[in-house]
This record gives C-alpha cells, structure tokens and sequence, in this order.
C-alpha cells in the first residue's frame, strides 16, 4: 500500500516520532517547570509595566485609561442597584399606607462584572 500523505507530512511525521519522547521526558523536570514559572512571571510585570505606562499617556492627554473606565462602571453598577432597592422601599412605603402588602421579591443580587 503506497502512503498517500504529502512529503512534507511524512517528514513531520518522523521528525515528531523521533523528538516526541525526548520532549516528553523533558517538559515533566522540575527545571522546565522552574522556566516556564519564570517566564510567567516575567510576561505579567511586562504587561503590568505597559498597562502602566499606557494609563500614565492616557493621563498625560487628560484621557481615561481602562481602569479608570473599568471603575467608573463598578460605579455606576453599584449605584443602579441602591436606586433599585431605594425603588422598591418605596414602592413597599406606598403600598402599606394605601393598604396593599409588601412585595415580596428576592434581594437584588450584586452584579458580577
């Protein structure tokens, strides 16, 4: 039976078969492990260095960075759900004092964003 597959597949494919346990045995070592916590940590203080330095151009155009936005979001959320229960109190003050029961609803839930 003749193999079907193109050139450059057979050859991966005996690259792989050859290298594949090499490599296996290599990334289960306490050293690979040891790298690859490093550069871990190496990319998030260089992505916490560019977010900074990012938020601090932004600022220097008086312009909001994402965290600023992100805040004022929290913000705003947090004060949409005071307004809700505020409303609701209100609704439950009116309802007794022409008579009616209370609502009975379940508390607002914070919202997880």
């Amino acid at each position: 039976m003749a193999d079907d597959r193109p050139m450059w597949r057979r050859a991966f494919d005996a690259v792989e078969k050859n290298l594949t346990p090499q490599l296996e045995q290599m990334v289960r070592t306490e050293q690979f492990a040891d790298v690859a916590s490093a550069a871990t940590r190496m990319q998030l203080e260089f992505q916490r260095r560019a977010e900074r330095s990012l938020r601090q151009q932004w600022h220097f155009w008086n312009l909001p960075s994402g965290s600023d936005v992100k805040r004022l979001s929290e913000q705003v959320a947090s004060l949409e759900r005071q307004v809700r229960d505020l409303s609701k109190q209100l609704r439950d003050q009116e309802g007794l004092l022409n008579g009616r029961p209370a609502e009975t609803t379940r508390p607002s839930q914070p919202n997880p964003s």
